[in-house]
């Protein structure tokens, strides 16, 4: 590995961290730079939203749970790049759903950009921060 992948790499891992929590809070004029325009998140559900729509989804639920990613993995595939990793979205009720994401970024006039996430439940898996 180059030092260059080795620094997209880092790159890649510290903005994947950083979108849960601006999502979490509501931090969106941070948030929206990382989105590309044609960006497209599917829930677990299985709903797809566009930029504009996850956006205005993420507004009423801002200050109201919880998001935090964990387990961040990263291929590099030149100008494209595929994080994984896990999920928790914690309400103050108690309620804990436990995910698994795909994002995909492309590099972009010099900025990696998300274009795309996918969501799965994971209910095999323990909350972040529990002993294996």
């Amino acid at each position: 590995m180059t030092a260059s992948a080795d620094a997209a790499r880092a790159t890649l891992v510290e903005l994947d961290g950083r979108i849960d929590p601006l999502a979490s809070v509501g931090n969106f004029d941070d948030l929206a730079p990382i989105l590309a325009d044609d960006f497209v998140y599917t829930h677990s559900t299985g709903q797809s939203q566009n930029k504009s729509e996850w956006l205005q989804g993420l507004a009423g639920l801002a200050g109201k749970r919880e998001r935090v990613s964990s387990d961040i993995a990263v291929e590099m595939h030149d100008d494209v790049a595929v994080t994984r990793g896990n999920l928790d979205v914690i309400w103050p009720d108690g309620r804990h759903a436990l995910d698994r994401y795909v994002r995909v970024y492309r590099l972009q006039d010099g900025q990696w950009r998300l274009i795309s996430q996918r969501t799965l439940p994971a209910p095999d898996r323990t909350p972040a921060g529990s002993p294996p």
